[in-house]
């Protein structure tokens, strides 16, 4: 039987998607003659999928996955009825005995004297690793004989993950911006010297949900540039490749660094959404390359920081989750809640007046802030509503909904009020024949 193992790599590409799977593609050394007709392909991923296997270079007939792996239960219960040794610390020699029992407890019968030993003290010496355990997952190809140099091996697993973060930091009118992946691996097995590649976006799959795995968490936090990464569109989705290559452990998250921009414009308002009274943060970037970016933005989480003039510390100032967002399209973050902003939502009448329905809003707003403030306020109306004897201008973005944009100066205090009108009256229509 031919072996090979990851020590006959050529070429080791991984490639991981954000719903708990990867793909794995080698290319290993493989020289055969024309004699062999079983190859042994160890170094395979625990949690693979086996049925996504494919195989280039030989003539495969028929493949085994053997995952019996070597634990103390499975290694003692193996010898159930096998001559073992005990070895007893300052006796020389081993005494041979039979192994009768592997659990709970090791009992034990002395070869020479027939005694029956229950947990007895000393180490258990096993002559040799029993057929049908691996210390390692393998892969077994019945092959038909051919003479080839290598083999490529591909396939899918279970347990590998990654997802992006990204860190901002406002400076006046402009933020620095920092986008990272952190990629996980839970797959049961370290892959060394690997090329990398990630893809973004929501790739179907014909499985039960897989849960995102998380292990020992190590930050690779070297210098990086963006030049380090290329990203491309690929089949409706997007990927990113990053040059040279890298380790990734088994039970290891390892992040690194996607893309990144010093002075990227961005806008702040304050939103207050319908049917309520909570004033609401709101950071507004444009992803265009005039602004210094430009990239697809992988679905991931925010994180905002500014820094204090008064020490040039750095406060956390609020976090946000972004969808997958292409190029040239906008970003909007809800970092938080307004303290000195405040709003109030009161409806001042109600009338139905034959089928005609009528409300009356007011929406309160003041500003205790030393700046002013652009409060953007959002109310639901039915969709067939017309809007009568409004205090402010307003846009209808949406049939059922009304937007008010404010601003307001330091101290100042403004009501919003608006009727809102819907005839729900039956009109007949007489039709005369002619």
């Amino acid at each position: 039987m031919k072996m090979c193992t990851m020590k006959d790599d050529k070429d080791l590409c991984l490639t991981i998607y954000h719903d708990g799977f990867g793909l794995i593609a080698e290319r290993r050394a493989l020289n055969l003659t024309g004699d062999e007709n079983r190859i042994r392909f160890f170094d395979v991923a625990q949690r693979m999928e086996v049925e996504s296997l494919r195989i280039e270079g030989v003539d495969v007939i028929e493949v085994n996955y053997e995952y019996d792996l070597v634990d103390k239960a499975k290694l003692l219960g193996k010898y159930v009825g096998e001559t073992v040794y005990l070895k007893v610390r300052d006796i020389p020699g081993n005494r041979e005995c039979r192994l009768l029992s592997a659990g709970p407890g090791l009992i034990l019968e002395d070869v020479m004297t027939g005694e029956v030993l229950v947990d007895p003290e000393g180490e258990l010496v096993l002559p040799k690793l029993p057929e049908g355990l691996l210390v390692r997952p393998a892969l077994i190809f019945q092959i038909r004989p051919c003479e080839t140099e290598e083999i490529n091996v591909s396939y899918l697993t279970k347990g590998l993950s990654w997802e992006a973060n990204y860190v901002a930091e406002l400076k006046g009118q402009t933020l620095g911006l920092d986008a990272w992946v952190e990629i996980h691996n839970e797959s049961g097995i370290t892959f060394s010297d690997m090329r990398l590649k990630l893809l973004a976006g929501e790739v179907n799959r014909a499985l039960p949900d897989l849960d995102k795995v998380f292990g020992e968490r190590i930050y690779c936090l070297h210098e990086q540039s963006s030049q380090d990464v290329e990203e491309k569109s690929f089949s409706d989705y997007h990927l990113y490749t990053f040059r040279g290559t890298t380790t990734l452990k088994d039970n290891q998250s390892k992040q690194l660094r996607l893309f990144g921009s010093d002075k990227v414009p961005y806008r702040r308002y304050y939103e207050v959404a319908p049917y309520s009274e909570d004033v609401r943060i709101v950071l507004e970037i444009d992803n265009t390359a005039e602004n210094g970016l430009g990239m697809p933005f992988p679905a991931g989480t925010f994180k905002v920081y500014q820094r204090d003039e008064a020490d040039g510390g750095l406060t956390f100032v609020g976090e946000d989750k972004i969808d997958h967002t292409p190029k040239d399209e906008r970003i909007r973050l809800y970092i938080g809640e307004a303290f000195d902003l405040w709003c109030e939502r009161k409806c001042l009448s109600k009338s139905n007046n034959r089928g005609i329905w009528q409300e009356q809003w007011q929406i309160m707003l003041k500003n205790h802030k030393d700046e002013p403030a652009l409060i953007r306020v959002l109310h639901r109306i039915p969709d067939t509503a017309e809007v009568k004897e409004a205090s402010h201008a307003w846009k209808r973005p949406e049939a059922g909904k009304l937007l008010f944009d404010v601003e307001l100066q330091p101290g100042a205090v403004e009501q919003i009020v608006f009727m809102a009108a819907v005839d729900d009256r039956v009109h007949v229509i007489k039709h005369v024949e002619k």
